[in-house]
């Protein structure tokens, strides 16, 4: 370009500018003129509306106006504090979390004065491979569930064809399973399965060996234990625990946890501990506690008490042995609860402790009925859409920092940090919000609203000018959801970029898979199409609705 070409693109430039105060006047003067005329004649009217469109016509041309933030969207009318709220409330995964200083100074210490760190290691390797032959060996499977018609679809099954042989008819009653559905025996039978592999599974804590748990596995248990009340006590603001057991104590994390999150809050707490070397060094790290003496008893039997508030069993089901001994625990604990309650139950992340939790589910569901819900992680209270993908498992994961190396190697000197991978349950013993409202427009307050929002099950893909997010949403939808950045803010963009493993997805979703896994066994999708539709017209829809009719009639036909 020539130096005249450039000083005439430049002028023109200086000019343009110069003239756009002008012209911005002229708009404003011509407008104001049309609006003050329109009161005395119509004639005025149409004459000043005419020259304030050749106005605004000449101006149109001197600005431009393809920016993105010119398309307006239909605002929620939430003012910024409201807004603020609902994100912290969406963001309930945490990163990286440090044991409380004056429990890890007591391990440290403990450690120091025991010495022997080189032992203490190698029996600290020989425990994580015995724990992982028990929990990482089952691979992931389509699990049975009571909302699925395998008892009526499924009539030439191998269950079925038992139960018409007049030779089983003895061997059924005879093991008391008579009276129960076809899926409750596929899930006994895989307990039953996987449980045979690991009949001779059992731990012994020694001296060294508890002492070897506390810097192997303390962190990263109270870290999640941490977690998951976190979680509870910011969903359920209305929920303060007087009376606390920790059941299947060890060295007590949870209690530790429970103080962390209600300090000053709990007046009696009861740790249960059939070991004695854990329940000497429980109680030397839970002596500083801001709460009341704990009372550590041998078994859930030895005292007859007053419900509890808050129930804990973390990493508990995963020693018991049969599938009927730990739904009998399960059924013990819930009993133990006060109205209101809560019951936390937290297995590792692998599908062995999956399936402990979805057998759980199950249980609950079809035998408590309508008298509980769920406060983490499911949105809902129906099938567990991750359970019949079988290749997925619901679980999350939460980093922590582990024990000094100078006192206790774990690994490599050079990792500081560990992800403890866990499934869990939180359920509570009271009508929830998704009984009490239609949806969550009708919640009142921000906490209640959260119980409708999917859970973001996976961690999130980061794509270039998109992200994809795998939800749990209810009625039963595994689902994959698009958030694109030439949308509006109010399609949660930015948010999903800093969204973690198991927050909250609490904007508009655009589907862009309605299965996030394609892998869904045909005949089972057909079953899932079916429970969404009647979940959509009977719990969801109003018949004002727009589009109500028309699903009617087409219904009909």
């Amino acid at each position: 370009m020539s130096s005249l070409s450039a000083r005439t693109l430049c002028l023109g430039r200086c000019l343009r500018q110069r003239r756009q105060p002008e012209l911005e006047a002229q708009a404003l003067r011509s407008f104001s003129a049309s609006c003050g005329t329109s009161n005395s004649s119509g004639s005025s009217a149409s004459t000043g509306a005419t020259d304030a469109g050749l106005v605004f016509a000449g101006l149109s041309k001197s600005i431009h106006r393809g920016f993105k933030f010119d398309r307006m969207f239909p605002s929620d009318d939430l003012d910024p504090s409201s807004v603020l709220e609902l994100d912290q409330l969406a963001l309930v995964s945490m990163k990286t979390q440090d044991v409380p200083r004056g429990v890890m100074e007591k391990v440290v210490t403990l450690l120091r004065d025991f010495g022997q760190k080189k032992d203490l290691e190698r029996y600290g390797r020989y425990m994580l491979k015995k724990q992982r032959s028990r929990t990482s060996t089952e691979t992931p499977s389509v699990l049975p569930s009571e909302f699925l018609p395998e008892g009526e679809s499924d009539q030439n099954g191998p269950i079925a064809k038992l139960r018409k042989n007049p030779a089983f008819k003895d061997l059924f009653a005879h093991a008391g399973v008579s009276s129960l559905d076809d899926s409750t025996l596929r899930r006994l039978a895989i307990a039953h399965k996987e449980d045979r592999r690991h009949i001779l599974y059992q731990m012994f804590w020694s001296p060294e060996a508890a002492l070897t748990y506390v810097a192997h596995r303390y962190p990263a248990t109270w870290a999640v234990n941490f977690r998951v009340l976190h979680e509870l006590s910011r969903r359920a603001p209305d929920f303060s625990p007087r009376r606390v057991m920790d059941y299947g104590a060890g060295p007590a994390p949870g209690l530790t946890a429970v103080q962390e999150i209600w300090p000053g809050v709990i007046e009696y707490a009861t740790a249960v501990e059939p070991s004695e070397n854990m329940t000497q060094l429980g109680k030397y790290l839970t002596a500083d506690l801001e709460m009341p003496a704990i009372h550590w008893q041998r078994c859930l039997y030895d005292a007859v008490e007053e419900p509890f508030d808050l129930i804990i069993a973390s990493y508990v089901q995963i020693e018991v042995k049969g599938q009927a001994s730990r739904d009998a625990l399960v059924k013990q604990l819930w009993s133990r609860l006060s109205p209101g309650g809560v019951l936390v139950l937290i297995e590792p992340g692998t599908p062995t402790g999956f399936r402990f939790m979805h057998h759980t589910r199950e249980m609950l569901i079809t035998r408590v009925g309508s008298g509980f819900h769920f406060v983490a992680p499911c949105p809902h209270e129906g099938m567990c859409p991750m359970a019949l993908t079988g290749k997925d498992w619901c679980h999350f994961a939460q980093r922590v920092r582990r024990t000094p190396h100078r006192v206790y190697c774990k690994g490599s000197t050079r990792r500081f940090m560990e992800e403890e991978k866990f499934s869990f349950l939180c359920i509570r013993r009271s009508p929830g919000p998704r009984a009490k409202y239609q949806c969550e427009a009708h919640a009142p307050t921000a906490h209640e609203k959260t119980y409708f929002w999917p859970r973001i099950t996976f961690p999130v893909i980061k794509a270039g000018g998109h992200t994809l997010i795998d939800v749990c949403s209810a009625p039963q939808n595994f689902e994959r959801l698009s958030v694109a950045k030439s949308k509006a803010h109010s399609f949660g963009y930015r948010w999903s970029r800093q969204a973690m493993w198991g927050d909250l997805w609490r904007f508009p979703k655009r589907v862009a898979r309605p299965e996030a896994r394609a892998y869904i066994p045909e005949k089972t999708r057909e079953h899932l199409d079916r429970l969404a539709k009647n979940a959509w017209k009977a719990l969801k829809w109003d018949e004002q609705e727009p589009g109500f009719g028309d699903e009617k009639e087409r219904d009909k036909q």
